[in-house]
């Protein structure tokens, strides 16, 4: 069977290949990190004052609990976070950075700053603002699915 179209490619080849190369630079930048993978929850959870609980991370990672329980499991195994019992609610969790968290904290940072602006070089301020707002409306566009895929990326040790 030979097609008299042009195969459609999907875009998200793009942006896979893209995240790998983000990624792979990020690592070198966070080698002497002792973490492999969730450097920007942690951020997150530095951000919001550590007032996030389980559910909260769920919600704003848009993955389901389990995956955040992993997540929080290996961060707390790491020695980066651990949980602490709402006074008021015994059954919800607040995650906590521990000291370890906060000496990393700025490093991690610092090496997100550099991957974006070297994924950002040579682009315009106002191309940027174009990028943000059409990823931003392609995932408005796909936001009608109700399937959750989780991506957990890991340094792999090629």
């Amino acid at each position: 069977m030979t097609l008299t179209k042009p195969v459609e490619h999907p875009f998200i080849h793009h942006l896979v290949m893209i995240t790998k190369k983000y990624l792979s630079n990020f690592a070198d930048l966070t080698a002497e990190i002792p973490l492999e993978r969730y450097h920007y929850a942690l951020l997150y959870i530095y951000e919001q004052k550590e007032r996030l609980t389980q559910q909260d991370l769920a919600e704003y990672f848009r993955v389901d609990k389990s995956f955040v329980v992993n997540m929080i499991d290996y961060l707390q195994k790491s020695g980066f976070v651990y949980r602490e019992t709402s006074a008021e609610d015994r059954r919800k969790h607040f995650i906590k950075l521990t000291d370890k968290a906060l000496e990393y904290i700025p490093k991690i940072n610092v090496a997100y700053k550099e991957s974006n602006d070297l994924g950002f070089t040579n682009i315009s301020e106002s191309d940027k603002k174009t990028f943000f707002a059409v990823i931003q409306q392609i995932a408005s566009n796909l936001n009608n699915s109700e399937h959750i895929v989780t991506l957990d990326y890991k340094k792999s040790k090629v």
